[in-house]
């Protein structure tokens, strides 16, 4: 069978994007995008100017920025100045389809509603996107961008036994945070799915495994294999959920909650959420704390792809592209926010700051497949090579048993001689030391030549069975993205109120007893507003008696500590008896009853 073309392979398996009701952006053709955009260039003094206006940039000519203006930041601009009031107006007069958000303040508690107020405060400071770009740019890209289709753009290459497939999206503005209350705006915006895929003994490809770019995330959970059943597929083509205005990938449809994971916290929150599970029977999707921004993933709006409402226009690009390789610069407006989340991206070649882009540069690594065998085949073909490396390890600890033996038996046997005369025992006793080192050395060596020898025999007998050694779909998922909800239930009236009103009732509440109170009362008083709070809270989601609970626990534990701090304090005896009086209870009771057991 003849081989296919990188072109045949992108077809093949090309993806399915499935968006939002509501969205306003889809993957575009970048030589419109950049026939409207202006190019600038920032100034030694830490200004900007405009070297290309819009309307004469073209792709070849950003192809050559480097080379023209070397060492210099740039970027690109799509809605420019003078036309942005304009356009913005326009907008507000345009008939579209509004998403019915679920409440996203109501899906976390009051830190993270706190962490939401924070993250509005700091645009304030941050570079942010100008009020009013987010509109003109959807009437910009309507009216001089949009086609009425989608393009993406592939890359193949080959890699450790792979064929990489890479999709790449380009967006003309992610508009997550104006029109759907999400984190951030940027003009730009780069996504890409890519597909793994590996050749059979006839010629024939399939694929294997499907990673989609989410935010900042990578590594394993990254990927989904072909045969998971939660990676949905229309024949050969994965099915990708776009969230709505951040165009982040998801698996599943549903609206997903964006998770912070900070690491000193994450052994706290890890066992209060085990705790949880334990008492109430509960799982949960997540696995960091809950921050107020949601991606809605629904998949109820444009299909994009085979079969779909827009069909894709495949373009190939690789190292060699004039304009992937030449443009180092931003695609879209530089807000120098240092958070850079409301700065535009660079190309799919490139980081913010030039470096050659991971996922681009090693696309293995990306989703972290450096380490799996692409086949069955394969990984049986390592596994047999690591045998081979075993049995000469085996090979090197036994002349390094029969070394280290030897010397031993003769040391011994001078000791022996030495030990006979006084004037030469010094020497015996020198012999029997180095004689004991080096037995313990030779317990060590045959304790792993055994070690290496069992693990050897157990490689061979996987071998040599029909259990299968590539991994299982879902065996490499540590803690995948999953939806909190659907999108279709509805939380209470009195629940979205509350949310609403909640944080800033707080923050008040607390200001007021720090102004009016004074003494120890204060802190008594604050503490009293936040276990009300608290209270009201979990009444409002239906998870008071996880509140009891909690409550009962960190009382038990505060008690605890002061018991002990209390009974040191009075006499240090007591604070020392105490403890080894419940120990002994425990080891009583514990040796009772295995004595009952036998």
């Amino acid at each position: 069978m003849a081989a296919k073309t990188n072109l045949e392979l992108l077809r093949a398996h090309e993806p399915v994007l499935m968006c939002t009701k509501g969205e306003l952006f889809f993957p575009t053709d970048v030589d419109a995008y950049v026939r409207n955009c202006s190019l600038w260039i920032e100034e030694p003094g830490g200004g900007e100017s405009v070297i290309v206006p819009a309307g004469e940039l073209t792709l070849d000519r950003l192809a050559r920025a480097e080379e023209e203006w070397p060492h210099r930041h740039k970027h690109l601009r799509f809605v420019q100045e003078e036309t942005l009031r304009e356009e913005a107006r326009r907008f507000k007069g345009m008939a579209r389809s509004v998403i019915p958000k679920s409440g996203r303040l109501a899906a976390v508690g009051v830190l993270g509603r706190v962490l939401d107020i924070l993250m509005k405060i700091s645009l304030l400071v941050r570079g942010a996107v100008p009020g009013g770009v987010t509109f003109a740019a959807v009437t910009r890209y309507r009216e001089r961008v949009d086609n009425g289709g989608a393009t993406y753009y592939g890359r193949v290459t080959r890699e450790g036994g792979y064929i990489v497939l890479q999709y790449w999206f380009f967006y003309a503005m992610n508009d997550w945070r104006t029109i759907y209350g999400g984190v951030n705006d940027h003009e730009a915006d780069w996504e890409r799915v890519t597909v793994y895929v590996v050749e059979n003994p006839d010629g024939t490809t399939r694929p294997v495994w499907v990673g989609a770019s989410s935010h900042e995330y990578h590594g394993d959970d990254l990927r989904r294999s072909w045969e998971d059943p939660d990676l949905h597929r229309d024949g050969e083509h994965p099915m990708i959920y776009v969230g709505a205005g951040s165009h982040s990938h998801q698996m599943l449809p549903g609206d997903y909650l964006i998770q912070v994971d900070p690491s000193f916290l994450r052994g706290l929150v890890s066992a209060w959420r085990n705790l949880g599970r334990r008492l109430f029977r509960a799982d949960s999707a997540m696995h960091g704390i809950g921050v107020p921004f949601v991606d809605y993933a629904r998949g109820d709006g444009e299909r994009l792809g085979p079969g779909g409402d827009r069909e894709w226009n495949a373009v190939l690009i690789d190292d060699d592209t004039p304009w992937v390789h030449g443009f180092r610069g931003l695609w879209g407006r530089d807000t120098r926010d240092f958070f850079d989340g409301e700065r535009a991206p660079s190309g799919p070649r490139y980081e913010r700051d030039g470096t050659i882009r991971r996922s681009w540069a090693d696309p293995l690594a990306w989703v972290g497949l450096q380490k799996v065998a692409p086949t069955e085949a394969a990984a049986r073909a390592e596994l047999r090579s690591h045998v081979g490396a075993l049995d000469e390890r085996i090979g090197e600890y036994e002349s390094e048993i029969v070394e280290r033996r030897d010397r031993i038996r003769r040391l011994e046997s001078a000791r022996l001689v030495l030990a006979r005369e006084a004037s030469s025992r010094p020497r015996a006793r020198e012999y029997s030391e180095e004689i004991e080192n080096l037995e313990g050395e030779l317990a060590e060596i045959y304790e792993r030549r055994a070690l290496t020898a069992d693990e050897r025999d157990a490689h061979l007998r996987a071998l040599a069975s029909d259990v299968p050694l590539v991994p299982s779909p879902t065996g490499h998922l540590k803690a995948p993205h999953m939806p909190y909800a659907s999108g279709e239930q509805r939380s209470t009236r009195f629940l979205h109120l509350w949310v609403a009103l909640s944080t800033p009732l707080l923050l008040l509440s607390l200001a007021l007893t720090l102004f009016l109170l004074s003494g120890q009362m204060t802190l008594w008083a604050m503490l009293g507003v936040v276990l009300l709070f608290a209270a009201i809270d979990s009444v409002a989601r239906r998870r008071f008696l996880q509140y009891l609970t909690g409550l009962a626990i960190a009382a038990v534990a505060i008690g605890l500590i002061v018991g002990v701090v209390v009974a040191f304090i009075a006499d240090w005896r007591i604070a020392v008896t105490v403890p080894i009086v419940l120990i002994v209870v425990v080891l009583l009771v514990v040796n009772i009853r295995d004595l009952m057991r036998r």
